[in-house]
């Protein structure tokens, strides 16, 4: 059936989607996989189909949507409708200054390797839309990382954690000058709970007054 509401219901049917498969993903050992699979177009198409400049925007049908999109400027990441407090633990927020192509080598302004006991993590300081831009421009760019639980990247080992990998330079000349990576980790479970609790927000967003007429 052609929806009214792309995004709105594009998220109420992926929601429906990763509720149905997620028992055989879990019995095929492939959850984080398809944690992957759903994660790319719930994240972009939202965002995409949310900016003024988005050759499908449309003032009267996406209005609202918008707004409540810029919102996530001033929206906690951690204590949100998709990320509660309880969830802060199984979240990290770093740098990657040095050697980002080597997992084995990250290291972040103290020195430290991101993934260390003792080594900073902010993500209690960050608003939603910084950590889910990292997650949205990750996806886009293929910057993942599976990472086992000494969070070290080792073929052959059980997965643990995902790394998500953003430019942190925004302008040009800056990309030039350095290789600075913004780094967003998740456990395995907590990215699947989160992508569900995501389209759920993204679901229950005000229609705009002609669509819910």
């Amino acid at each position: 059936m052609v929806p009214a509401r792309f995004v709105f219901e594009y998220s109420q049917r992926s929601l429906a989607i990763l509720e149905r498969l997620e028992p055989e993903a879990r019995r095929q050992d492939l959850l984080t996989s398809f944690a992957l699979l759903a994660a790319s177009p719930l994240l972009l198409i939202p965002f995409e189909r949310s900016r003024p400049g988005h050759p499908l925007f449309s003032a009267a049908d996406d209005g609202k949507r918008a707004v409540a999109m810029r919102s996530l400027d001033r929206l906690p990441f951690i204590g949100n409708p998709f990320c509660p407090a309880s969830a802060a633990a199984r979240w990290r927020f770093s740098h990657i200054i040095q050697h980002h192509n080597d997992p084995h080598r990250w290291s972040d302004h103290d020195g430290r390797h991101p993934m260390d006991p003792g080594a900073v993590n902010s993500i209690t300081s960050q608003n939603a839309a910084k950590v889910l831009r990292v997650l949205r421009n990750a996806l886009a760019h293929g910057n993942i990382v599976y990472l086992n639980g000494d969070g070290r990247e080792v073929a052959g080992t059980r997965v643990e954690y995902l790394a998500f990998l953003s430019r942190y330079e925004e302008s040009p000349e800056r990309r030039e000058a350095a290789e600075t990576y913004r780094l967003v980790v998740t456990t395995e479970g907590e990215f699947l709970r989160f992508l569900k609790a995501w389209a759920s927000w993204l679901s229950g967003l005000p229609a705009e007054d002609r669509i819910a007429a």
